[in-house]
């Protein structure tokens, strides 16, 4: 099962973060995708914000599934969740122990994982994608 995950752009300043939970959600047995790591390479390459948004929409629609940290909010981020949940796609949302997750966002997510440290996502995600797969 190919995932989009989504990330916060910061011209590269959180690749690293970027790349560990890139690499945990490969640890959970996905195929995974991150447009700011595949097509903008950590920094910015879209200077139109509709053909950002229309490549952003197709990479998305090619895939089976999308990851969210809600842990803060972001417009972007947001965004693509909204692409996936009207395409259809599986949504999985991992967010911080302890910050409240919005009605809005419950509604449309098909996994809620809470974590402490991001490698607790690990085992949810590898049960998810077994439930799924069978």
């Amino acid at each position: 099962m190919k995932i989009f995950i989504t990330a916060p752009f910061k011209e590269g300043e959180n690749k690293s973060e970027i790349e560990n939970l890139c690499n945990l959600v490969k640890e959970a047995g996905f195929d995974d995708f991150c447009f700011i790591r595949d097509v903008e390479n950590y920094q910015k390459m879209f200077y139109d914000p509709q053909e950002l948004m229309s490549r952003a929409k197709t990479e998305i629609l090619n895939c089976d599934a999308l990851l969210i940290d809600l842990s803060t909010s972001s417009t972007g981020r947001a965004l693509e969740a909204g692409i996936a949940f009207g395409a259809g796609k599986k949504i999985i949302i991992i967010i911080n122990k302890g910050v409240q997750l919005r009605d809005t966002a419950k509604g449309v997510a098909d996994k809620i994982i809470e974590y402490v440290e991001l490698t607790d996502i690990v085992q949810p995600l590898r049960e998810f994608l077994q439930e799924v797969e069978s």
